[in-house]
């Protein structure tokens, strides 16, 4: 039978607690069952035999970035409702571990997570209250989480075995690499701004402007030359509150 769209849901909905029985043995395979199950008891309505087997199945090992265990959790759902052999099963388990964990954390941890403390801590030292800066980084980070979390929900579900292929080329991929002369320029703009705050309290004044746009010239060096402008960029940033207070001293 058809899983309904509250049945959809629910599963959906579960995925957020899919670390909740995290262990060693089987890492996220209970919680990737139990957010199934929704989806299992409307599929084995009437059986709960097949219902039962389905469960203990679903619970084996398995691991991946927790929010891309959504689209695990609705592709296997898909393959149990197209009543797909249960060793091709464990195969496609097998094998959606690796591209689920590499492309979730390259993509959230490696840029969306540092671009969204980048930009609020930005926020904080151009003169927005640590409150407000601290909501900035939770509503900014935590649109991209449930945009992604969703995403995966809805195409694990469409594409069913072909999930795998489809990330290697999906714009998560693609954005990940994107993203990152972005993310350096913004750290290059708060490592200026960090240097002010140090510099401000000698009594030496700055132009907070044209320090963000010589930490952003200054990340965008270090990215686009990672070895010899890397090690130039990050040594001035390094030594700009020394040289500032030089300045100041011998000016």
């Amino acid at each position: 039978m058809k899983p309904l769209r509250s049945d959809q849901l629910a599963a959906w909905s579960r995925t957020f607690a899919v670390q909740g029985s995290w262990n060693y043995r089987t890492m996220v395979g209970t919680g990737i069952a139990y957010a199934m199950l929704p989806l299992l008891r409307r599929i084995y309505a009437g059986d709960p035999v097949q219902l039962r087997k389905a469960v203990e199945r679903n619970m084996g090992p398995f691991n991946g970035h927790p929010y891309l265990c959504a689209m695990a959790v609705s592709a296997l759902g898909r393959l149990e409702m197209d009543e797909v052999e249960p060793a091709t099963m464990e195969k496609f388990r097998t094998a959606l571990r690796g591209p689920l964990g590499t492309v979730g954390d390259r993509a959230v941890w490696g840029q969306w997570r540092p671009i969204c403390i980048h930009v609020a801590v930005l926020a904080y030292f151009l003169g927005l209250g640590p409150v407000w800066s601290a909501l900035l980084f939770l509503g900014l980070y935590n649109v991209g989480h449930l945009g992604v979390r969703t995403w995966a929900y809805v195409v694990g579900w469409e594409a069913g075995l072909g999930v795998g292929k489809l990330l290697k080329r999906s714009w998560l991929e693609t954005w990940s690499g994107r993203l990152w002369p972005f993310n350096i320029a913004l750290l290059g703009a708060v490592a200026m701004l960090l240097a002010r705050s140090l510099v401000e309290g000698a009594g030496v004044s700055l132009n907070g402007t044209a320090l963000v746009g010589m930490g952003v010239i200054a990340g965008l060096i270090a990215f686009r030359f990672p070895r010899q402008g890397g090690r130039v960029a990050g040594l001035l940033l390094a030594a700009s509150p020394v040289l500032w207070l030089l300045g100041a001293l011998l000016g």
